[in-house]
């Protein structure tokens, strides 16, 4: 983020952190995509990491108090790339919990209402998306399309797909109060 972005928003006082993502968000997301789409596979996967790193930065506490976002951006990028590069490309996604694979320790009654709450919430807030944002982000998260294919389907720009699903990640993680 440039230093007179930085010190404005500062000095704007209370919501000054949503539009410092917002700002953060619009000037580096492009410059992490052209990055990873060098060292991925795919266009789809470097906007996949671009989007889950922003997701983590939301995530972590410590994102009002950064000096460099920039740097702390750049370091989950790459630990995202590690993770990535330590998957074994075999592995069975998920393992079903049966009897032979039955978890060490039981969820509480507690754990299950807390996520019951936090899945309300989060339904909450993707239906309040505005309807083709929600449209986009669905069809990405849920469907699994790509951007390329979600841009063929509805007649929009890659570009235009990538703003909706960034942007609905953001109202997303501001009303699940990341």
């Amino acid at each position: 983020m440039r230093r007179q972005d930085h010190d404005r928003d500062e000095a704007s006082g209370g919501g000054s952190g949503q539009v410092r993502f917002d700002t953060l968000y619009r000037e580096q997301a492009p410059r992490l995509r052209r990055w990873l789409d060098a060292r991925l596979q795919s266009s789809e996967d470097a906007n996949d990491v671009v989007h889950d790193a922003f997701a983590r930065l939301l995530g972590s506490g410590a994102r009002e108090g950064l000096r460099q976002p920039e740097a702390f951006l750049n370091r989950i990028v790459r630990n995202l790339l590690i993770d990535r590069s330590r998957r074994v490309p075999n592995r069975t996604p998920h393992v079903p919990i049966d009897d032979a694979n039955e978890p060490a320790t039981r969820a509480t009654q507690e754990d299950a209402i807390e996520l019951a709450e936090m899945r309300e919430r989060y339904r909450a807030s993707v239906d309040a998306l505005p309807p083709r944002m929600r449209e986009v982000f669905l069809l990405h998260r849920i469907a699994g399309l790509g951007y390329k294919e979600i841009a063929t389907q509805l007649d929009i720009s890659i570009r235009t797909v990538e703003w909706h699903v960034g942007e609905a990640l953001v109202r997303i993680g501001k009303d699940l109060g990341q």
